[in-house]
């Protein structure tokens, strides 16, 4: 009778480990995948000089833009692309818009990594302005017409 405990025991014991290990957690499987999407428009010229008419959108696409945001975007990549071949400079409104004096970031020709979208925002407002703000590339500017894209995504 005791060889038959034994083999029942290890046979227990066996099916207990492979089910354990069998259901070890994929540490792969709980990872979030990045989910982008693209948003593209056209604009006209440019909204003027620091500390005159900057940053106004009052009717795009002269001097900007409005892209929607849906749910699930959190950060925002953003290319400006001029037909004048040249990188201009742009003002990202990622915290929202009002009038033009709202916090902004600045990108010249294109974006160096993500932004972090403020929540609840409904569109991305881009205008392209001569400024060089917090910029950290040369930029040759002004714009003149060209296509703003925008790169949605759930992770940076």
């Amino acid at each position: 009778m005791a060889g038959k405990r034994s083999l029942l025991a290890i046979l227990v014991s066996a099916a207990l480990i492979t089910g354990v290990i069998g259901h070890v957690p994929n540490a792969a499987a709980g990872k979030k995948k990045r989910v982008e999407r693209t948003e593209e428009a056209s604009y006209i010229g440019s909204s003027g000089f620091r500390g005159t008419v900057e940053g106004t959108c009052d009717a795009p696409p002269i001097a900007c833009v409005r892209l929607p945001i849906e749910a699930g975007d959190k950060f925002v990549s953003v290319e400006v692309v001029d037909s004048a071949g040249q990188p201009v400079w742009a003002s990202v409104y990622i915290h929202g818009y009002s009038d033009g004096h709202d916090v902004h970031e600045h990108v010249c020709g294109a974006s160096d990594k993500p932004f972090k979208l403020s929540p609840g925002l409904t569109d991305l407002v881009v205008t392209m302005t001569q400024t060089t703000g917090g910029a950290t590339s040369p930029c040759v500017g002004p714009a003149t017409a060209g296509t703003v894209t925008a790169t949605f995504s759930n992770l940076p």
